[in-house]
């Protein structure tokens, strides 16, 4: 080339020309290395910072989702289990409803037939009562007129009653005695029966307030719980896609730093390099055009 330049007639105009430009695509080349370390830098430092979030973010979403599935799957404390339970709970409290109201209705049947039977048995004693009452009043009164003596005298053949009469006067008293004393039992047996039935009655009406209000508590917690469950489980599912976009971004970005990272590793590692070199090639063309 320097002989081929040396044939024209200003040889010196020529070559100070190409020294000039052989200068220009130095310093060119100097700025373009520059612009593209800056470029690879400012590339590199801004996708690994996203990078870094990426990874930071996919962390926090794996533990959001680990924490959501145990909040809903949990076999102990998880909202499907706690839901189960509280079923459980709901369809025995509507068991024991219908049970105790059976066991009432026929324990109130029975308390019904008995009640039944002793006033009968208290109205057979009362009747039974009052006629022996008023037989051996009658058996008094006669006894005491000497009708029973009378009696006696005007029929010879009337068997000796005198004392007999006494004896089945007084047996009579003991009788009625004795039906008075199971009367009055009968009916301390049946204010008995009416104050268990009472007590059974608001035992019966307690318990069953209380089971209401378990079923209308299950009701209620049961509708929380499966209000939460439908929010943690979108939450979940909300999590699971912002997951996949974020891990799918972090692959992109690492795909992308590996596609750059040739050019840049070149131009970061040979930087100061070829910049040494082009202020001694810089330094002897300028020599050479002096």
């Amino acid at each position: 080339k320097v002989a081929s330049l040396i044939q024209a007639e200003n040889i010196f105009s020529v070559v100070l020309k190409e020294i000039t430009k052989m200068l220009d695509v130095i310093e060119e080349e100097g700025k373009q290395d520059k612009e593209n370390l800056d470029w690879c830098n400012d590339e590199r430092d801004e996708n690994n910072d996203k990078l870094d979030d990426a990874n930071d973010q996919i962390d926090t979403l794996t533990g959001e989702i680990q924490q959501l599935t145990d909040d809903i799957e949990d076999p102990e404390t998880g909202l499907k289990s706690q839901i189960k339970t509280t079923e459980e709970d709901l369809a025995s409290c509507i068991e024991s409803q219908k049970t105790e109201t059976k066991d009432r209705k026929e324990a109130n049947k029975l308390y019904q037939q008995d009640i039944s039977n002793l006033v009968k048995a208290e109205s057979i004693l009362k009747k039974a009562i009052k006629v022996l009452r008023k037989y051996y009043d009658d058996l008094e009164r006669k006894m005491d007129a000497g009708e029973v003596f009378l009696q006696r005298r005007e029929d010879p053949d009337a068997p000796d009653t005198w004392g007999g009469y006494k004896g089945q006067s007084s047996k009579g008293g003991d009788a009625i005695s004795m039906l008075e004393f199971i009367l009055e039992e009968t009916k301390k047996e049946e204010t008995e029966a009416h104050s268990d039935e009472e007590n059974s009655q608001h035992a019966y009406e307690d318990s069953m307030t209380d089971l209401k209000e378990r079923e209308t508590d299950a009701e209620k917690t049961l509708v929380e719980l499966r209000e939460s469950l439908a929010q943690k489980e979108e939450d979940l599912l909300m999590r699971k896609k912002e997951l996949k976009k974020t891990e799918g971004e972090k692959e992109a970005l690492e795909n992308y730093l590996a596609k750059i990272k040739p050019g840049c590793d070149f131009i970061t590692e040979h930087f100061d390099e070829r910049e040494d070199n082009r202020a001694t090639e810089t330094a002897a063309l300028e020599k050479a055009e002096d």
